[in-house]
Protein backbone atom coordinates (compact mmCIF):
# COMPACT_ATOMS: atom_id res chain seq x y z
CA UNK A 1 0.00 0.00 0.00
CA UNK A 2 1.38 3.40 -0.96
CA UNK A 3 2.26 6.03 1.62
CA UNK A 4 0.94 9.59 1.62
CA UNK A 5 2.85 12.61 2.86
CA UNK A 6 1.56 16.17 3.14
CA UNK A 7 4.33 18.65 2.33
CA UNK A 8 3.72 22.30 3.23
CA UNK A 9 6.04 24.92 1.79
CA UNK A 10 6.79 27.92 3.99
CA UNK A 11 9.25 30.77 4.37
CA UNK A 12 9.49 34.00 6.31
CA UNK A 13 11.01 36.22 3.60
CA UNK A 14 7.73 37.13 1.90
CA UNK A 15 7.97 40.62 0.42
CA UNK A 16 4.32 41.67 0.75
CA UNK A 17 3.75 40.35 4.27
CA UNK A 18 7.13 39.63 5.89
CA UNK A 19 7.30 36.74 8.35
CA UNK A 20 3.66 35.87 7.68
CA UNK A 21 4.34 32.23 8.53
CA UNK A 22 5.03 33.32 12.13
CA UNK A 23 2.11 35.71 12.55
CA UNK A 24 -0.29 34.58 15.27
CA UNK A 25 -3.64 33.08 14.33
CA UNK A 26 -5.73 31.65 17.17
CA UNK A 27 -2.67 31.93 19.46
CA UNK A 28 -0.56 29.78 17.12
CA UNK A 29 2.01 30.78 14.50
CA UNK A 30 0.26 30.60 11.13
CA UNK A 31 2.54 27.87 9.73
CA UNK A 32 1.97 25.76 12.84
CA UNK A 33 -1.81 26.13 12.58
CA UNK A 34 -1.63 25.22 8.90
CA UNK A 35 0.35 22.05 9.66
CA UNK A 36 -1.87 20.99 12.56
CA UNK A 37 -5.05 21.49 10.53
CA UNK A 38 -3.64 19.55 7.57
CA UNK A 39 -2.78 16.64 9.88
CA UNK A 40 -5.88 16.71 12.08
CA UNK A 41 -7.04 13.36 10.61
CA UNK A 42 -3.69 11.71 11.38
CA UNK A 43 -1.96 12.35 8.07
CA UNK A 44 1.83 12.61 7.96
CA UNK A 45 2.88 16.27 7.64
CA UNK A 46 6.26 17.86 6.97
CA UNK A 47 6.97 21.54 6.43
CA UNK A 48 9.57 22.27 3.74
CA UNK A 49 11.32 25.55 4.50
CA UNK A 50 14.67 26.94 3.46
CA UNK A 51 18.11 26.51 4.97
CA UNK A 52 18.59 30.27 4.79
CA UNK A 53 19.20 31.96 8.15
CA UNK A 54 16.00 33.98 7.61
CA UNK A 55 14.06 30.76 8.24
CA UNK A 56 15.89 29.63 11.39
CA UNK A 57 13.20 31.01 13.70
CA UNK A 58 10.46 29.40 11.60
CA UNK A 59 12.14 25.99 11.72
CA UNK A 60 12.70 26.23 15.47
CA UNK A 61 9.08 27.27 16.05
CA UNK A 62 7.71 24.37 14.02
CA UNK A 63 9.91 21.83 15.80
CA UNK A 64 8.92 23.23 19.17
CA UNK A 65 5.28 22.53 18.28
CA UNK A 66 6.07 18.99 17.17
CA UNK A 67 5.93 19.63 13.42
CA UNK A 68 8.46 17.80 11.27
CA UNK A 69 10.73 20.10 9.22
CA UNK A 70 12.88 19.64 6.12
CA UNK A 71 15.16 22.46 5.01
CA UNK A 72 16.57 23.14 1.56
CA UNK A 73 17.20 25.78 -1.09
CA UNK A 74 15.46 29.12 -0.56
CA UNK A 75 14.55 29.80 -4.20
CA UNK A 76 14.51 26.24 -5.61
CA UNK A 77 11.29 25.09 -3.96
CA UNK A 78 11.08 22.05 -6.23
CA UNK A 79 14.42 20.84 -4.83
CA UNK A 80 13.02 21.33 -1.32
CA UNK A 81 10.12 19.05 -2.16
CA UNK A 82 12.51 16.43 -3.51
CA UNK A 83 14.36 16.53 -0.18
CA UNK A 84 11.06 16.24 1.70
CA UNK A 85 10.09 13.01 -0.11
CA UNK A 86 13.55 11.47 -0.35
CA UNK A 87 12.51 8.25 1.42
CA UNK A 88 9.26 7.76 -0.52
CA UNK A 89 8.81 5.26 -3.34
CA UNK A 90 7.87 6.53 -6.78
CA UNK A 91 4.27 5.35 -6.40
CA UNK A 92 3.84 7.02 -3.01
CA UNK A 93 1.60 10.09 -2.91
CA UNK A 94 2.55 13.70 -2.16
CA UNK A 95 0.06 16.39 -1.14
CA UNK A 96 1.33 19.92 -1.69
CA UNK A 97 0.02 22.73 0.51
CA UNK A 98 1.30 26.23 1.25
CA UNK A 99 1.54 27.73 4.73
CA UNK A 100 -0.36 30.89 3.78
CA UNK A 101 -3.52 28.88 3.09
CA UNK A 102 -5.07 27.92 6.43
CA UNK A 103 -8.46 26.55 5.37
CA UNK A 104 -7.36 23.09 4.08
CA UNK A 105 -7.74 20.45 6.79
CA UNK A 106 -7.45 16.70 7.03
CA UNK A 107 -10.96 16.17 5.66
CA UNK A 108 -10.23 18.40 2.66
CA UNK A 109 -7.02 16.49 1.96
CA UNK A 110 -8.79 13.13 2.29
CA UNK A 111 -11.54 14.19 -0.13
CA UNK A 112 -8.91 15.05 -2.75
CA UNK A 113 -6.98 11.84 -2.06
CA UNK A 114 -10.12 9.80 -2.73
CA UNK A 115 -10.58 11.55 -6.07
CA UNK A 116 -6.93 11.00 -6.91
CA UNK A 117 -7.09 7.29 -6.06
CA UNK A 118 -10.16 6.86 -8.26
CA UNK A 119 -8.54 8.60 -11.22
CA UNK A 120 -5.80 7.52 -13.59
CA UNK A 121 -4.11 10.92 -13.40
CA UNK A 122 -0.54 11.73 -12.39
CA UNK A 123 -1.77 14.94 -10.83
CA UNK A 124 -4.96 16.23 -9.24
CA UNK A 125 -5.48 19.70 -7.90
CA UNK A 126 -7.52 22.82 -7.45
CA UNK A 127 -7.24 25.61 -9.99
CA UNK A 128 -8.55 29.00 -8.93
CA UNK A 129 -10.86 30.58 -9.98
CA UNK A 130 -12.07 27.91 -12.42
CA UNK A 131 -12.66 25.44 -9.59
CA UNK A 132 -15.24 27.71 -7.96
CA UNK A 133 -13.50 27.48 -4.57
CA UNK A 134 -12.42 30.45 -2.46
CA UNK A 135 -8.96 31.67 -3.41
CA UNK A 136 -6.67 29.97 -0.90
CA UNK A 137 -8.67 26.77 -0.44
CA UNK A 138 -6.20 24.80 -2.51
CA UNK A 139 -4.11 21.64 -2.69
CA UNK A 140 -2.25 19.59 -5.26
CA UNK A 141 -1.70 15.82 -5.27
CA UNK A 142 0.82 13.83 -7.33
CA UNK A 143 3.10 10.83 -7.05
CA UNK A 144 6.65 11.08 -5.81
CA UNK A 145 7.74 9.61 -9.14
CA UNK A 146 6.23 12.39 -11.27
CA UNK A 147 7.67 14.94 -8.85
CA UNK A 148 11.15 13.47 -9.39
CA UNK A 149 10.65 13.54 -13.15
CA UNK A 150 9.65 17.21 -12.90
CA UNK A 151 12.82 17.92 -10.93
CA UNK A 152 14.89 16.35 -13.71
CA UNK A 153 13.05 18.08 -16.54
CA UNK A 154 12.20 21.54 -15.14
CA UNK A 155 14.36 23.97 -17.09
CA UNK A 156 13.53 27.45 -15.82
CA UNK A 157 13.30 29.33 -12.54
CA UNK A 158 9.49 29.60 -12.58
CA UNK A 159 9.07 25.83 -12.91
CA UNK A 160 11.36 25.29 -9.93
CA UNK A 161 9.88 28.06 -7.78
CA UNK A 162 6.26 27.00 -8.25
CA UNK A 163 6.95 23.22 -8.11
CA UNK A 164 4.19 21.89 -10.37
CA UNK A 165 4.16 23.88 -13.67
CA UNK A 166 6.09 21.15 -15.51
CA UNK A 167 3.74 18.48 -14.16
CA UNK A 168 0.65 20.45 -15.15
CA UNK A 169 2.01 20.94 -18.66
CA UNK A 170 3.30 17.46 -19.45
CA UNK A 171 1.65 14.91 -17.14
CA UNK A 172 -1.88 13.51 -17.09
CA UNK A 173 -3.81 15.98 -14.92
CA UNK A 174 -7.27 16.24 -13.43
CA UNK A 175 -8.82 19.23 -11.68
CA UNK A 176 -11.39 19.23 -8.90
CA UNK A 177 -14.18 21.74 -8.50
CA UNK A 178 -16.63 22.96 -5.89
CA UNK A 179 -19.35 20.48 -6.85
CA UNK A 180 -17.06 17.46 -6.53
CA UNK A 181 -16.27 18.58 -2.97
CA UNK A 182 -19.93 18.77 -1.99
CA UNK A 183 -20.50 22.53 -2.25
CA UNK A 184 -23.87 23.62 -3.61
CA UNK A 185 -22.63 26.68 -5.47
CA UNK A 186 -19.50 28.60 -6.44
CA UNK A 187 -17.51 30.54 -3.85
CA UNK A 188 -14.85 31.88 -6.22
CA UNK A 189 -15.65 35.43 -5.09
CA UNK A 190 -14.17 34.71 -1.63
CA UNK A 191 -10.55 35.02 -0.56
CA UNK A 192 -9.01 33.00 2.28
CA UNK A 193 -5.29 33.17 1.57
CA UNK A 194 -2.84 35.25 3.64
CA UNK A 195 -0.77 37.39 1.29
CA UNK A 196 -1.33 40.93 2.58
CA UNK A 197 -2.09 42.69 5.86
CA UNK A 198 -5.79 42.85 4.98
CA UNK A 199 -5.78 39.11 4.35
CA UNK A 200 -4.17 38.53 7.73
CA UNK A 201 -6.69 40.69 9.53
CA UNK A 202 -9.53 38.84 7.84
CA UNK A 203 -8.20 35.43 8.92
CA UNK A 204 -7.26 36.66 12.39
CA UNK A 205 -10.85 37.76 12.99
CA UNK A 206 -12.31 34.58 11.52
CA UNK A 207 -10.24 32.28 13.74
CA UNK A 208 -10.37 34.52 16.84
CA UNK A 209 -13.94 33.46 17.58
CA UNK A 210 -12.93 29.81 17.03
CA UNK A 211 -9.69 29.81 19.01
CA UNK A 212 -10.55 26.68 21.00
CA UNK A 213 -11.42 24.73 17.85
CA UNK A 214 -9.05 26.37 15.35
CA UNK A 215 -7.27 23.09 14.57
CA UNK A 216 -10.43 20.98 14.29
CA UNK A 217 -12.98 23.33 12.70
CA UNK A 218 -13.90 22.04 9.25
CA UNK A 219 -12.98 23.75 6.02
CA UNK A 220 -16.67 23.83 5.08
CA UNK A 221 -17.62 25.67 8.25
CA UNK A 222 -14.86 28.20 7.64
CA UNK A 223 -16.04 28.80 4.07
CA UNK A 224 -19.58 29.41 5.30
CA UNK A 225 -18.38 31.76 8.03
CA UNK A 226 -16.31 33.72 5.55
CA UNK A 227 -19.27 33.94 3.19
CA UNK A 228 -21.48 35.20 6.02
CA UNK A 229 -19.09 37.97 7.03
CA UNK A 230 -20.26 41.52 6.42
CA UNK A 231 -17.33 42.50 4.20
CA UNK A 232 -17.57 39.48 1.88
CA UNK A 233 -18.57 40.15 -1.72
CA UNK A 234 -21.55 38.30 -3.14
CA UNK A 235 -20.32 37.70 -6.68
CA UNK A 236 -17.33 37.83 -8.97
CA UNK A 237 -17.42 39.55 -12.36
CA UNK A 238 -16.93 37.34 -15.44
CA UNK A 239 -13.35 36.57 -16.34
CA UNK A 240 -11.24 34.73 -18.85
CA UNK A 241 -7.98 32.81 -18.44
CA UNK A 242 -5.44 34.07 -20.95
CA UNK A 243 -2.80 31.90 -22.59
CA UNK A 244 -0.19 33.14 -20.11
CA UNK A 245 -2.36 31.88 -17.23
CA UNK A 246 -3.52 35.33 -16.07
CA UNK A 247 -7.10 35.68 -14.90
CA UNK A 248 -8.52 38.82 -16.52
CA UNK A 249 -11.71 40.38 -15.20
CA UNK A 250 -14.26 41.65 -17.71
CA UNK A 251 -14.03 45.18 -16.27
CA UNK A 252 -10.87 47.26 -15.82
CA UNK A 253 -10.92 50.10 -13.31
CA UNK A 254 -10.29 53.40 -15.09
CA UNK A 255 -8.73 56.05 -12.85
CA UNK A 256 -8.81 59.29 -14.82
CA UNK A 257 -11.69 60.50 -12.61
CA UNK A 258 -9.53 59.80 -9.53
CA UNK A 259 -6.94 62.28 -10.72
CA UNK A 260 -8.91 64.84 -12.73
CA UNK A 261 -12.49 66.21 -12.90
CA UNK A 262 -13.03 64.34 -16.19
CA UNK A 263 -15.91 63.66 -18.56
CA UNK A 264 -18.65 65.71 -20.12
CA UNK A 265 -21.22 64.14 -17.77
CA UNK A 266 -19.12 64.39 -14.61
CA UNK A 267 -20.75 66.79 -12.14
CA UNK A 268 -19.17 65.43 -8.95
CA UNK A 269 -15.49 66.21 -9.45
CA UNK A 270 -12.90 63.92 -7.86
CA UNK A 271 -13.78 61.55 -5.00
CA UNK A 272 -12.02 62.04 -1.65
CA UNK A 273 -9.34 59.67 -0.30
CA UNK A 274 -11.74 57.58 1.75
CA UNK A 275 -13.95 57.01 -1.28
CA UNK A 276 -10.94 56.12 -3.43
CA UNK A 277 -9.71 53.52 -0.94
CA UNK A 278 -13.15 51.95 -0.87
CA UNK A 279 -13.29 51.98 -4.68
CA UNK A 280 -10.07 49.98 -4.76
CA UNK A 281 -11.28 47.54 -2.09
CA UNK A 282 -14.62 46.89 -3.76
CA UNK A 283 -13.04 46.51 -7.21
CA UNK A 284 -10.53 43.92 -6.03
CA UNK A 285 -13.10 42.04 -3.97
CA UNK A 286 -15.29 41.53 -7.04
CA UNK A 287 -12.57 40.31 -9.40
CA UNK A 288 -11.26 43.44 -11.12
CA UNK A 289 -7.78 42.43 -12.23
CA UNK A 290 -6.48 45.52 -14.05
CA UNK A 291 -6.14 49.19 -13.15
CA UNK A 292 -5.78 51.75 -15.94
CA UNK A 293 -3.95 55.02 -15.34
CA UNK A 294 -1.50 57.45 -16.97
CA UNK A 295 0.94 60.27 -16.27
CA UNK A 296 -1.61 62.57 -17.90
CA UNK A 297 -4.33 61.68 -15.38
CA UNK A 298 -3.41 64.34 -12.86
CA UNK A 299 -2.77 62.80 -9.44
CA UNK A 300 -4.22 59.39 -10.32
CA UNK A 301 -0.90 57.51 -10.15
CA UNK A 302 -0.08 59.14 -6.83
CA UNK A 303 -3.45 58.13 -5.36
CA UNK A 304 -3.07 54.56 -6.59
CA UNK A 305 0.34 54.30 -4.92
CA UNK A 306 -0.74 56.05 -1.73
CA UNK A 307 -4.19 54.55 -1.23
CA UNK A 308 -4.09 51.23 -3.08
CA UNK A 309 -1.64 49.53 -0.72
CA UNK A 310 -0.16 46.06 -0.95
CA UNK A 311 -3.49 44.50 -1.93
CA UNK A 312 -3.69 46.50 -5.13
CA UNK A 313 -0.05 45.86 -6.04
CA UNK A 314 -0.30 42.11 -5.43
CA UNK A 315 -3.74 41.42 -6.84
CA UNK A 316 -4.08 43.76 -9.83
CA UNK A 317 -2.03 44.59 -12.88
CA UNK A 318 -1.46 48.32 -13.21
CA UNK A 319 -1.35 49.75 -16.72
CA UNK A 320 0.11 53.23 -17.02
CA UNK A 321 1.12 55.40 -19.96
CA UNK A 322 3.88 57.69 -21.11
CA UNK A 323 3.64 61.41 -20.47
CA UNK A 324 2.19 63.11 -23.60
CA UNK A 325 5.47 65.08 -23.80
CA UNK A 326 3.66 68.12 -25.18
CA UNK A 327 6.46 70.33 -23.85
CA UNK A 328 9.18 68.55 -25.84
CA UNK A 329 10.29 70.61 -28.89
CA UNK A 330 10.13 69.02 -32.32
CA UNK A 331 13.89 69.47 -32.74
CA UNK A 332 14.78 67.99 -29.35
CA UNK A 333 18.03 66.07 -29.25
CA UNK A 334 18.10 62.30 -28.89
CA UNK A 335 19.58 62.68 -25.42
CA UNK A 336 16.78 65.03 -24.30
CA UNK A 337 14.09 62.72 -25.67
CA UNK A 338 15.59 59.71 -23.90
CA UNK A 339 15.82 61.70 -20.68
CA UNK A 340 12.17 62.71 -21.00
CA UNK A 341 11.14 59.07 -21.42
CA UNK A 342 13.16 58.05 -18.37
CA UNK A 343 11.63 60.87 -16.33
CA UNK A 344 8.12 59.72 -17.21
CA UNK A 345 8.85 56.06 -16.47
CA UNK A 346 10.58 56.64 -13.15
CA UNK A 347 8.04 59.21 -11.98
CA UNK A 348 5.39 56.56 -12.59
CA UNK A 349 7.45 54.11 -10.52
CA UNK A 350 7.76 56.69 -7.75
CA UNK A 351 4.09 57.65 -7.66
CA UNK A 352 2.84 54.08 -7.96
CA UNK A 353 5.42 52.97 -5.37
CA UNK A 354 6.74 50.10 -7.44
CA UNK A 355 10.17 49.16 -8.77
CA UNK A 356 8.80 47.55 -11.93
CA UNK A 357 5.89 48.65 -14.09
CA UNK A 358 3.47 45.88 -15.08
CA UNK A 359 2.44 47.47 -18.37
CA UNK A 360 3.77 50.73 -19.82
CA UNK A 361 1.98 52.05 -22.88
CA UNK A 362 2.45 54.86 -25.34
CA UNK A 363 -0.29 57.44 -24.80
CA UNK A 364 0.21 58.80 -28.33
CA UNK A 365 0.83 56.29 -31.11
CA UNK A 366 2.92 58.77 -33.06
CA UNK A 367 5.48 58.61 -30.27
CA UNK A 368 6.54 55.18 -31.53
CA UNK A 369 8.24 56.85 -34.49
CA UNK A 370 8.67 60.46 -33.29
CA UNK A 371 12.17 61.87 -32.87
CA UNK A 372 13.53 59.15 -35.15
CA UNK A 373 12.24 56.42 -32.90
CA UNK A 374 14.15 57.58 -29.82
CA UNK A 375 11.14 57.15 -27.49
CA UNK A 376 10.41 53.59 -28.52
CA UNK A 377 14.09 52.70 -28.51
CA UNK A 378 14.47 53.79 -24.89
CA UNK A 379 11.29 51.99 -23.83
CA UNK A 380 12.55 48.75 -25.38
CA UNK A 381 15.79 49.19 -23.43
CA UNK A 382 13.92 49.80 -20.18
CA UNK A 383 11.96 46.60 -20.77
CA UNK A 384 15.21 44.75 -21.37
CA UNK A 385 16.57 46.23 -18.13
CA UNK A 386 13.57 44.90 -16.18
CA UNK A 387 12.00 48.27 -15.35
CA UNK A 388 9.00 47.49 -17.59
CA UNK A 389 7.41 44.05 -17.83
CA UNK A 390 5.20 44.57 -20.90
CA UNK A 391 4.95 47.30 -23.50
CA UNK A 392 1.73 48.53 -25.04
CA UNK A 393 -0.02 51.41 -26.74
CA UNK A 394 -3.17 53.46 -26.39
CA UNK A 395 -4.66 53.88 -29.87
CA UNK A 396 -7.43 55.78 -31.61
CA UNK A 397 -7.75 54.50 -35.19
CA UNK A 398 -7.83 51.28 -37.16
CA UNK A 399 -4.61 52.22 -38.93
CA UNK A 400 -2.81 52.60 -35.61
CA UNK A 401 -4.20 49.29 -34.39
CA UNK A 402 -2.99 47.45 -37.48
CA UNK A 403 0.49 48.91 -37.05
CA UNK A 404 0.55 48.00 -33.36
CA UNK A 405 -0.58 44.42 -33.96
CA UNK A 406 2.23 44.04 -36.49
CA UNK A 407 4.83 44.81 -33.79
CA UNK A 408 5.70 41.68 -31.75
CA UNK A 409 7.04 43.86 -28.91
CA UNK A 410 3.54 45.17 -28.18
CA UNK A 411 1.58 42.95 -25.81
CA UNK A 412 -1.15 45.36 -24.70
CA UNK A 413 -3.48 47.58 -26.71
CA UNK A 414 -6.14 49.98 -25.51
CA UNK A 415 -8.58 51.45 -28.02
CA UNK A 416 -11.98 53.18 -28.04
CA UNK A 417 -15.09 51.15 -28.75
CA UNK A 418 -18.80 51.38 -27.97
CA UNK A 419 -22.11 50.46 -29.51
CA UNK A 420 -21.93 53.42 -31.91
CA UNK A 421 -18.44 52.49 -33.12
CA UNK A 422 -18.66 50.68 -36.42
CA UNK A 423 -14.98 51.03 -37.34
CA UNK A 424 -13.43 47.90 -35.80
CA UNK A 425 -15.65 45.38 -37.55
CA UNK A 426 -15.27 46.89 -41.03
CA UNK A 427 -11.48 46.69 -41.35
CA UNK A 428 -8.72 44.01 -41.47
CA UNK A 429 -8.35 44.58 -37.74
CA UNK A 430 -10.25 41.47 -36.61
CA UNK A 431 -8.23 39.12 -38.83
CA UNK A 432 -4.92 40.49 -37.57
CA UNK A 433 -6.16 40.49 -33.99
CA UNK A 434 -6.97 36.76 -34.33
CA UNK A 435 -3.33 36.16 -35.22
CA UNK A 436 -2.13 37.85 -32.01
CA UNK A 437 -3.73 36.03 -29.06
CA UNK A 438 -0.70 37.11 -27.02
CA UNK A 439 -1.92 40.70 -27.13
CA UNK A 440 -4.34 41.82 -24.43
CA UNK A 441 -6.92 44.26 -25.83
CA UNK A 442 -8.84 46.56 -23.51
CA UNK A 443 -11.43 49.03 -24.75
CA UNK A 444 -12.28 52.44 -23.36
CA UNK A 445 -15.14 54.87 -24.14
CA UNK A 446 -17.82 52.29 -23.42
CA UNK A 447 -20.18 55.18 -22.61
CA UNK A 448 -18.44 57.69 -24.91
CA UNK A 449 -17.53 60.02 -22.01
CA UNK A 450 -21.03 59.60 -20.64
CA UNK A 451 -22.95 60.62 -23.77
CA UNK A 452 -24.54 57.22 -24.28
CA UNK A 453 -26.11 57.22 -20.83
CA UNK A 454 -27.10 60.92 -20.77
CA UNK A 455 -29.84 63.14 -22.11
CA UNK A 456 -29.52 64.70 -25.55
CA UNK A 457 -28.96 68.15 -24.00
CA UNK A 458 -25.31 67.47 -23.17
CA UNK A 459 -24.36 65.94 -26.55
CA UNK A 460 -22.02 68.06 -28.72
CA UNK A 461 -23.83 70.31 -31.17
CA UNK A 462 -23.83 69.98 -34.93
CA UNK A 463 -22.67 66.38 -35.35
CA UNK A 464 -25.78 64.17 -35.15
CA UNK A 465 -29.43 64.35 -34.22
CA UNK A 466 -28.79 63.54 -30.55
CA UNK A 467 -32.48 63.32 -29.64
CA UNK A 468 -33.05 60.67 -32.27
CA UNK A 469 -30.15 58.51 -31.06
CA UNK A 470 -31.17 58.85 -27.41
CA UNK A 471 -34.70 57.74 -28.28
CA UNK A 472 -33.33 54.74 -30.19
CA UNK A 473 -31.15 53.78 -27.25
CA UNK A 474 -34.13 53.98 -24.90
CA UNK A 475 -36.11 51.81 -27.28
CA UNK A 476 -33.30 49.24 -27.52
CA UNK A 477 -33.16 48.96 -23.74
CA UNK A 478 -36.82 47.94 -23.75
CA UNK A 479 -36.66 45.69 -26.82
CA UNK A 480 -33.60 43.74 -25.64
CA UNK A 481 -34.69 43.37 -22.04
CA UNK A 482 -31.87 45.42 -20.56
CA UNK A 483 -32.25 47.27 -17.27
CA UNK A 484 -30.68 50.54 -18.39
CA UNK A 485 -28.55 52.23 -21.03
CA UNK A 486 -25.34 51.44 -19.13
CA UNK A 487 -26.42 47.79 -19.19
CA UNK A 488 -27.00 47.98 -22.95
CA UNK A 489 -23.59 49.59 -23.54
CA UNK A 490 -21.64 47.06 -21.46
CA UNK A 491 -23.58 44.07 -22.78
CA UNK A 492 -22.83 45.13 -26.37
CA UNK A 493 -19.07 45.17 -25.70
CA UNK A 494 -19.16 42.01 -23.58
CA UNK A 495 -20.43 40.14 -26.62
CA UNK A 496 -17.38 41.05 -28.73
CA UNK A 497 -15.01 38.12 -28.30
CA UNK A 498 -11.90 40.03 -29.41
CA UNK A 499 -12.12 42.23 -26.31
CA UNK A 500 -10.40 41.06 -23.13
CA UNK A 501 -11.64 43.77 -20.75
CA UNK A 502 -13.67 46.97 -20.72
CA UNK A 503 -12.13 50.06 -19.09
CA UNK A 504 -14.77 51.90 -17.08
CA UNK A 505 -13.97 55.18 -15.36
CA UNK A 506 -15.30 55.41 -11.83
CA UNK A 507 -15.86 58.39 -9.53
CA UNK A 508 -17.85 56.78 -6.69
CA UNK A 509 -18.31 53.44 -4.95
CA UNK A 510 -22.00 53.43 -5.87
CA UNK A 511 -21.18 53.86 -9.54
CA UNK A 512 -18.63 51.06 -9.34
CA UNK A 513 -21.09 48.71 -7.64
CA UNK A 514 -23.67 49.41 -10.34
CA UNK A 515 -21.19 48.62 -13.12
CA UNK A 516 -19.93 45.47 -11.39
CA UNK A 517 -23.48 44.18 -11.15
CA UNK A 518 -24.15 45.01 -14.80
CA UNK A 519 -20.99 43.16 -15.84
CA UNK A 520 -22.56 39.95 -14.53
CA UNK A 521 -25.56 40.21 -16.84
CA UNK A 522 -25.65 38.25 -20.08
CA UNK A 523 -23.90 39.84 -23.07
CA UNK A 524 -25.81 40.68 -26.22
CA UNK A 525 -25.94 37.90 -28.79
CA UNK A 526 -24.62 38.38 -32.33
CA UNK A 527 -28.18 38.87 -33.61
CA UNK A 528 -28.89 41.45 -30.91
CA UNK A 529 -25.71 43.36 -31.75
CA UNK A 530 -26.67 43.34 -35.42
CA UNK A 531 -30.06 44.76 -34.47
CA UNK A 532 -28.39 47.56 -32.50
CA UNK A 533 -26.17 48.48 -35.46
CA UNK A 534 -29.06 48.46 -37.94
CA UNK A 535 -31.33 50.52 -35.71
CA UNK A 536 -28.77 53.23 -34.96
CA UNK A 537 -26.98 53.24 -38.30
CA UNK A 538 -23.52 54.55 -39.06
CA UNK A 539 -22.73 57.71 -37.12
CA UNK A 540 -20.10 60.22 -38.33
CA UNK A 541 -16.58 59.23 -37.25
CA UNK A 542 -16.24 62.70 -35.76
CA UNK A 543 -18.71 61.73 -33.02
CA UNK A 544 -16.56 58.78 -32.02
CA UNK A 545 -13.56 60.97 -31.21
CA UNK A 546 -14.16 63.38 -28.28
CA UNK A 547 -11.08 65.36 -29.32
CA UNK A 548 -12.98 66.51 -32.42
CA UNK A 549 -16.07 67.73 -30.59
CA UNK A 550 -16.71 71.48 -30.62
CA UNK A 551 -15.47 73.25 -27.48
Amino acid sequence: MSRTRIVIQARTSSARLPAKALLPIASLPAAVLCALRAGNRGGEVVVATSDDCSDDALAETLLRHGVQVVRGALHDVLARFIDAVEDLADDDVVVRLTADNLFPDGAFVEALLRRFAASEADYLGTHSPVDGLPYGLSAEIFTAGILRKAARMASNAAQREHVTPWIREYAVCEDVDYASLGLSHRYDYLRCTMDTLNDYQRLFSLFAVREETAVEVSWGELVQALNDSAEAPRFRIPYQIREDGRTVGSLTLGTVQLGLPYGIANTLGMPDDREVKEIFRVALAHGVSDIDTARAYGIAEHRIGLLGGADLQSRARIVTKLDPLAWLPADASRELVRAAVEASVFRSCRDLRVATLDVFALHRWQHRSSWNGAIWERLLELKQEGVIKLLGASLSTQEEALEALADPAIKYIQLPCNLLDWRWETSPFLALRAQRPDVSIHVRSAFLQGLLVSDAAIWPDGIVDASSIVKKLDSLVQELGRVSKPDLCLAYLAGLTWIDSIVVGIDSVAQLQDNLALACRAPLTADERDHVRKMIGMVPERLLNPASWPA
